[in-house]
C-alpha cells in the first residue's frame, strides 16, 4: 500500500477574473486549463486552475486560480531520498491536487459571479479516470 503523502495547502490566490460581455445565444464554449508549477527547493508545488468562456470564439469570462501548496518535510525526505534525488509525485496525488484546484475554482467562480448574469455559468462537477494523468517529477535541478 502506498505511503500518504503529506502536504498543506499554504494559500489560494485569483489570478484573474473578468467579464467581458453577457452572451446572448446558448453557442457556449468552455475551455479548462491546468497549469502546474514546482520548486523543489521550497517543496512546492502550484497548481492552477482557468476557465474560460466564449460565445461565437470570443472570450465573456475568465476566471483563474492558484493553489499552493508544500509537501511535509518527512514526505519530501522520502520521496526525495533526503535531498539527493527527482521527487517523483505519484498521478493519484496529482489528481486529488487537481481536483482540489478545481473545486476552488468552481467555489471562487460561484462567489464572484453570485446574483449577476454570469451566475448560469458554471464548471460542473466531473471525475477524472484511474488511467487519467501521470506522475509528476519535480527536478532536482
Amino acid at each position: 500500500m502506498e505511503e500518504a503523502i503529506k502536504y498543506a495547502l499554504r494559500g489560494v490566490s485569483i489570478e484573474q477574473f473578468a467579464t467581458v460581455f453577457v452572451p446572448t445565444s446558448e453557442s457556449i464554449q468552455v475551455d479548462l486549463n491546468v497549469p502546474i508549477r514546482t520548486n523543489y527547493d521550497e517543496r512546492a508545488i502550484a497548481v492552477g486552475a482557468k476557465i474560460q468562456y466564449l460565445e461565437n470564439d470570443k472570450l465573456f469570462l475568465v476566471a483563474e486560480v492558484v493553489c499552493h501548496f508544500i509537501i511535509g518535510d518527512d514526505s519530501w525526505n522520502k520521496l526525495t531520498n533526503s535531498g539527493v534525488r527527482d521527487a517523483i509525485l505519484p498521478k493519484r496525488f496529482v489528481r486529488h491536487l487537481v481536483d482540489a484546484s478545481i473545486s476552488t475554482l468552481r467555489g471562487a467562480l460561484c462567489a464572484k459571479t453570485e446574483n449577476t448574469p454570469y451566475s448560469k455559468f458554471f464548471l460542473p462537477i466531473f471525475n477524472m479516470t484511474e488511467d487519467q494523468g501521470e506522475d509528476l517529477v519535480i527536478s532536482k535541478d
